[in-house]
């Protein structure tokens, strides 16, 4: 297998189970704590970023919000074709502005939009945090 096929292989496959984990949050229902899972980690969303062979993180267009993100959830896998489809995250600074500074991202919000991703041009999956679908941040005073 040559080096593009194995890479491809390998990103298919951690979001087959990216995608495997956040169906257990979702469906995971215990007959004396009903959806514990959740509440303990807060969201059905395992946040992510895309990285391309670049160096750069993928960025998408939602052209009916008008928005583009570098955050993302996974909703499926094509195996076969080594594909993913992908809700957007749209992310919020503090004070409720569109942002995909990682270092200003205070919240994201999921959004309906899906896109279909090709992964030959992926090299890496960066995962987030998945209390960042929560929006609960506080201000500490500077004194």
């Amino acid at each position: 297998m040559n080096s593009d096929k194995k890479r491809n292989h390998f990103l298919c496959e951690a979001l087959s189970d990216l995608k495997d984990l956040q169906d257990i949050m979702m469906n995971f229902h215990s007959k004396y704590f009903g959806q514990l899972l959740i509440k303990i980690v807060g969201s059905d969303t395992i946040p992510f970023f895309l990285i391309t062979h670049s160096g750069a993180h993928l960025s998408l267009l939602d052209t009916v919000k008008q928005f583009e993100t570098e955050f993302f959830r996974i909703e499926a896998v094509d195996r076969e074709r080594c594909r993913g489809t992908v809700s957007l995250l749209r992310a919020f600074d503090y004070e409720g502005n569109d942002t995909n500074s990682i270092a200003d991202v205070v919240r994201l919000e999921k959004t309906s939009t899906k896109k279909s991703i090709e992964l030959s041009g992926i090299s890496a999956i960066q995962l987030l945090k998945p209390d960042m679908l929560k929006g609960k941040f506080i201000i500490e005073p500077k004194w």
